[in-house]
């Protein structure tokens, strides 16, 4: 995967940036969280509420930062955990040109599923599984009705086909059959209507 492109430069893993005995990934990763504000369209109160977890760039990292995350099915409503490449925040603003494959999950659903579901698209994304660079992220939205989990692409301008690419391995990936659904929102359409 050519992530020189689009990536800045400070998420490509170089030799001598993690320890010696650990396994680097291809680009670093940032976990932040926040809860869902009031007013979305409100940018300056969102980036204030966000709050960076931590960035790790190995294997071994990315153990040490999930294994304090709050599990899925723990976690109150209206709360966001969002993971992405390091350099980037988890706002539509930095990727006007792209848009979220986002699946919904109904509550009355096993909330384990949720968390299962979550930690396949983790892992899916730091391993590069959807092999190709636009994959930018993934976020985790808990809801009083629904659950939401959404995969973030950098831009639909140059090749407006990825997007479709993602959907597929997203459907794989999380091995959801063709009557579940998936809906595209792209970016530019959440920042005039406030809403994912």
């Amino acid at each position: 995967i050519n992530m020189d492109a689009l990536h800045p430069e400070e998420a490509r893993v170089k030799e001598g940036e993690y320890p010696s005995n650990e396994h680097p990934l291809e680009t670093a990763w940032t976990f932040w969280f926040d809860r869902k504000s009031g007013d979305r369209r409100e940018s300056d109160a969102y980036v204030e509420g966000l709050k960076q977890a931590g960035t790790f760039n190995t294997v071994e990292g990315f153990y040490r930062h999930y294994s304090h995350c709050v599990r899925p099915n723990e976690l109150p409503p209206n709360v966001n955990v969002h993971l992405f490449r390091k350099g980037y925040k988890p706002m539509w603003e930095e990727f006007p040109d792209g848009g979220c494959w986002i699946l919904r999950i109904k509550k009355k659903s096993a909330r384990n599923h949720l968390g299962q579901l979550w930690e396949t698209l983790v892992m899916a994304c730091i391993g590069e599984l959807f092999e190709v660079p636009d994959v930018v992220g993934c976020v985790l939205s808990t809801r009083y009705k629904d659950d939401i989990i959404s995969i973030w692409n950098y831009s639909n301008a140059t090749n407006p086909q990825v997007r479709f690419r993602i959907c597929e391995k997203f459907r794989e990936i999380l091995g959801l059959n063709l009557s579940t659904v998936v809906q595209y929102k792209e970016h530019m359409g959440s920042m005039q209507d406030g809403s994912t």
